[in-house]
């Protein structure tokens, strides 16, 4: 049988693979992926992550081209 590959993450999850502290999360959760309650769990969706990286990596682009 054939396992699929999970199409969201836990807030847990997410901050260990992005190093980023749990405290750091909450504080600056505007800045963050939106999140789903799944159950009883707070979830970040694969898409929702992938825009915020997206939008990270615009955003630094932007200001590296502005500082050169």
């Amino acid at each position: 049988m054939k396992t699929s590959k999970p199409t969201s993450s836990s807030i847990a999850d997410f901050i260990t693979r992005h190093g980023i502290s749990e405290p750091t999360f909450y504080r600056h959760r505007d800045d963050m992926p939106k999140a789903i309650k799944i159950g009883g769990q707070w979830r970040i969706t694969d898409k929702a992550e992938s825009e915020w990286l997206t939008a990270k990596e615009s955003a630094f682009a932007a200001t590296a081209s502005r500082a050169a």
